[in-house]
């Protein structure tokens, strides 16, 4: 099955600030035991004991924008297994303890739908699979933002080797968030989530955790349809290394063998780098462009600076100053991977940013 990362208007389910993302599987990191299982499925657990597994969304979203998070979820074939499945927004991508823990535990700040199928008396949790809204990594209900209520109706089991659709929904006019199991609305709260969980940011990662301890399930996780807003800002670990000089490389822009065309995956961000370049103006942007070695050597500094200027052009097209860009086409130059293999070779054709204060 094919996908083509793009980000595009949609008003199916939102208002007009939320579009539609068409991702790929290499789309989302993967944590502890977490695999891409097929072309359409992520397993989180094995039916294994003592497993946890995460995915992560390789981009942060904005909170200040709507979002729409389709998904269909497996919770094993075990009723007496264990733990269940927990969706996340948390600050950067992570995970934390097996078991009961589904992990989340200790992740803070941050929001979760805990999906819960194993009782944990000494954690309040309900004798039936159950679903709850918790916050800053608590896994006690005691704690909890909601109740926890049913996961289907007349409190059925949900480890009966079936998918269940879901969907996870974000108003940010209206701060009411909702979650819907098996076509069913089971969670609606009104909740400030940027203020009262995120201390005032509005930029988060969204993933999934699932974990097993002494009771176990295979865990499963397939998307159906992805509606958000990319957050506009880099995130703060990159703007201080930016303003300290440091050399890093855009992992989003990815070149083919042989290409210099710029992909959509690239787009957002260049503008998330050009929208924090205004505010430092003072600083020249530094490119620098690497291939792998496949190919003569002077092919590949000619293909590095074509592939340099194809970013550069994209941020001229969008108003970015050209006194305030440099760009060098390095060829094979510094491997930062081996070239025998595909993914090395993927990893050495890579695009490099700097920021400097540039004197005359």
């Amino acid at each position: 099955m094919k996908y083509l990362l793009a980000l595009v208007l949609s008003f199916k389910f939102l208002s007009v600030n939320a579009q539609e993302v068409f991702y790929a599987m290499t789309d989302f990191d993967l944590h502890a035991n977490a695999v891409i299982r097929d072309d359409s499925t992520f397993m989180l657990t094995d039916n294994l004991l003592v497993q946890s597994g995460a995915m992560w969304f390789k981009h942060d979203i904005d909170l200040s924008k709507s979002f729409r998070i389709e998904l269909d979820l497996f919770f094993g074939c075990s009723d007496g297994g264990a733990d269940g499945i927990t969706f996340i927004l948390h600050p950067e991508s992570a995970i934390r303890y097996t078991g009961e823990g589904m992990g989340v535990r200790g992740l803070s700040p941050s929001f979760s739908v805990e999906m819960d199928t194993y009782q944990n008396f000494h954690l309040k949790d309900a004798h039936f699979d159950h679903a709850a809204l918790m916050a800053n990594g608590f896994v006690h209900h005691g704690s909890g933002l909601t109740e926890p209520i049913p996961l289907l109706p007349k409190k059925k089991n949900v480890e009966n080797c079936t998918f269940y659709p879901v969907i996870f929904n974000w108003d940010a006019d209206f701060q009411l968030f909702t979650f819907s199991f098996n076509g069913l609305e089971r969670i609606r709260r009104q909740i400030d989530l940027v203020d009262l969980i995120f201390e005032g940011s509005s930029t988060v990662y969204w993933g999934l955790s699932a974990a097993t301890g002494q009771k176990r399930n295979k865990h499963l996780v397939r998307i159906r349809h992805l509606e958000f807003t990319p957050s506009e800002s880099l995130n703060e670990a990159d703007q201080a290394a930016l303003l300290e000089g440091e050399s890093y490389t855009l992992s989003e822009i990815k070149f083919e063998t042989g290409s210099t065309e710029l992909s959509e995956t690239a787009k957002p961000i260049l503008d998330k780098l050009m929208e924090f370049h205004r505010q430092h103006p003072r600083h020249t942007i530094i490119l620098d462009s690497f291939t792998d070695s496949v190919g003569e050597e002077s092919s590949n500094v000619k293909i590095s600076t074509e592939r340099a200027e194809a970013v550069v052009n994209y941020m001229i097209s969008k108003g970015f100053p050209e006194g305030s860009i440099m760009y060098f086409g390095n060829g094979e130059a510094h491997p930062i991977d081996t070239n025998e293999t595909a993914e090395g070779r993927q990893n050495n054709r890579r695009i490099e940013v700097r920021m400097k204060v540039i004197r005359a």
